[in-house]
């Protein structure tokens, strides 16, 4: 199997939405807007290594990642910390990388999640995305294949 077959779009997505309505308790809704910008954002991701290389991203602006973070973490109407923020958008996309590491074939690793904060354009073209809509912005969710080190 090629490591862009590895991947299945339709299980990455059934992945969100279990983790999704596990972690936020909502089921993911689609976004039909515009497709989101590279802008400033902040962006959560696990890097896969072994049998199939790549990595897990999730990204949204700001203001969207800390309504994560808050709605995770039942603080929803208290603003939290930055620590906070990028510690639960770190634990969305690990749970979601550590799905998506569960579905590949082989032995493949999950790294420890990142969060970076500025203009950020994906490194590399998605294998799967997806683009969901939380509280009117959106939020998008790639598997990116290959070597990202």
């Amino acid at each position: 199997m090629s490591a862009a077959l590895a991947v299945d779009e339709d299980v990455v997505r059934a992945i969100v939405q279990q983790v999704w309505e596990s972690l936020l308790q909502a089921a993911p809704v689609p976004w039909f807007g515009d497709a989101p910008a590279h802008g400033p954002s902040v962006a959560a991701e696990v890097t896969l290594a072994g049998d199939w290389n790549g990595a897990v991203r999730m990204s949204c602006d700001a203001t969207t990642a800390e309504r994560l973070a808050g709605t995770m973490l039942g603080t929803a109407d208290e603003p939290l910390p930055q620590e906070d923020v990028h510690d639960a958008v770190g634990e969305i996309v690990n749970v979601i990388g550590g799905n998506v590491k569960g579905s590949l074939e082989g032995s493949t690793s999950l790294g420890l999640p990142t969060v970076d904060v500025g203009s950020l354009v994906p490194p590399a073209e998605p294998v799967s995305r997806c683009v969901l809509d939380w509280h009117g912005a959106p939020v998008t969710v790639e598997v990116l294949a290959g070597d990202l080190a």
